[in-house]
């Protein structure tokens, strides 16, 4: 069995994975870049700059590789990837007839999903707003309206800080 990564490790090499693993992928808004500089760095961003750490991040990095690569759980495990990384990944990667509610009681379960989600819904979220000119007014509101869902059910949950590891 490969040993977990840890720290800066982690981070570097989900990171990495994460780039490697999108590549020649497009964020589903736009802009300018890879899905890696436009949307996984700036959400990894958002969960460190909240204070959370290295399990946190990493997953940060890796929510979306489920739901838009071939990766496996046991790929990342393989990676060296923290079991708990995994199933937050897991618990991110919406199954298909899955209701968003059905959806957001999976991710309530794993403190890291729910940090994870909610810096992906409200980096969606924000981005949703800022550029509301070049969304058309149905998925203007569909998006706006379900990222703003997921963070009234996610904020509340929030691990506090002094409990995180």
């Amino acid at each position: 069995m490969i040993r977990p990564l840890a720290g800066n490790d982690l981070v570097e090499r989900s990171a990495a994975l994460a780039e490697q693993w999108h590549e020649g992928q497009e964020h589903f808004f736009g802009g300018d870049g890879s899905y890696f500089n436009v949307h996984l760095a700036p959400v990894a961003e958002i969960v460190g700059r909240l204070g959370y750490g290295a399990l946190y991040i990493a997953g940060a990095y890796l929510h979306d590789i489920r739901e838009d690569t071939a990766v496996t759980d046991e790929l990342l495990l393989e990676a060296g990837i923290p079991s708990e990384v995994v199933h937050a990944v897991d618990l991110m990667t919406k199954r298909k007839g899955q209701s968003r509610d059905q959806y957001l009681g999976g991710i309530l379960t794993s403190r890291i999903a729910i940090v994870d989600k909610f810096a992906d819904s409200s980096f969606n979220y924000a981005w949703t707003l800022l550029n509301s000119p070049e969304v058309n007014s149905q998925k203007f509101i569909e998006r706006s309206l379900g990222y703003a869902y997921n963070i009234s059910i996610l904020r509340p949950r929030l691990p506090d800080l002094d409990n995180v590891a």
